[in-house]
């Protein structure tokens, strides 16, 4: 498999990101708390405007092959000296190469000017393979909530 880069993605990305964020929806709607036929509707999504306007509300990471998005994770300050993991998704056809551990990885650096001494995140606890992810990036289970797993990374 050629490299994955990853990095912040830009306004010239905003496109691609909706495109991705769309696939993950219709793909796995059982993963996040929002459906695809709602967000296919919004003109702009909420990522997609911070993505295009450089928000400091929140970053999007992406994982390129090439020069094709082929994965995501948002970071949003959630509390003083935390930030929260979101819409973490990875296509089909790039999983299982460690895409899903590089964009930990840069998220662990909190770029973009982010300041944290934590990364939170929550799974849902059927979902095996991202939880399987996101203990090998060194992420401890904090606590379970109806069904669903929150992780802790310490940085």
């Amino acid at each position: 498999m050629a490299e994955i880069n990853c990095r912040i993605l830009t306004a010239k990305d905003s496109l691609d990101y909706r495109r991705v964020r769309l696939e993950s929806l219709k793909f796995h709607p059982e993963c996040y708390g929002s459906d695809h036929e709602r967000e296919l509707k919004i003109p702009k999504l909420y990522f997609e405007q911070l993505i295009a306007n450089a928000s400091p509300k929140g970053l999007m990471l992406g994982a390129f092959h090439k020069s094709e998005l082929v994965g995501l994770c948002g970071l949003i300050a959630s509390s003083p000296g935390a930030v929260e993991v979101i819409q973490m998704y990875v296509a089909a056809d790039h999983r299982r190469a460690g895409v899903g551990l590089k964009l930990l990885s840069l998220a662990k650096q909190c770029p973009g000017g982010l300041s944290a001494r934590f990364l939170h995140l929550s799974v849902f606890e059927d979902n095996a393979s991202a939880l399987k992810t996101y203990q090998r990036a060194g992420f401890n289970l904090s606590h379970r909530e109806n069904g669903q797993l929150y992780m802790t990374f310490k940085l």
